[in-house]
């Protein structure tokens, strides 16, 4: 993905953070999850203290088809991120412009659990 792209996704995701859970932790970009077995996994976002993260999916409709185009090393970051004990919550831009509440109301409504 071109910095453009990342950068562009980010924006988005936090401008949305921001605006609706002020309240809330702001995540850590860029996070990587799995350093302490030698790793190179990030998650786009995350709250470490939580175990929550989010993936921000822009390349949702990148092949033909109609469907995301996932990769093995996808499955593994998100296999290993299970296994660590994380919950990872995957949008795509659309859903963040269609319904940023819902999204958002799902991470708040786990910080507010633990």
């Amino acid at each position: 993905m071109s910095n453009r792209s990342r950068h562009d996704k980010a924006d988005n995701f936090l401008q949305v953070w921001k605006l609706l859970s002020p309240d809330y932790p702001l995540p850590e970009d860029e996070y990587n999850f799995d350093k302490e077995i030698n790793r190179r996994h990030r998650f786009d976002f995350a709250w470490p203290t939580y175990k929550i993260a989010v993936e921000v999916e822009g390349n949702a409709w990148g092949v033909a088809g109609g469907g995301k185009h996932m990769q093995d090393s996808d499955l593994e970051k998100y296999n290993i991120a299970v296994y660590m004990g994380w919950r990872v919550f995957r949008f795509s831009p659309g859903m963040l412009k269609r319904d940023p509440i819902g999204c958002v109301d799902m991470i708040t409504k786990i910080m507010e659990i633990k």
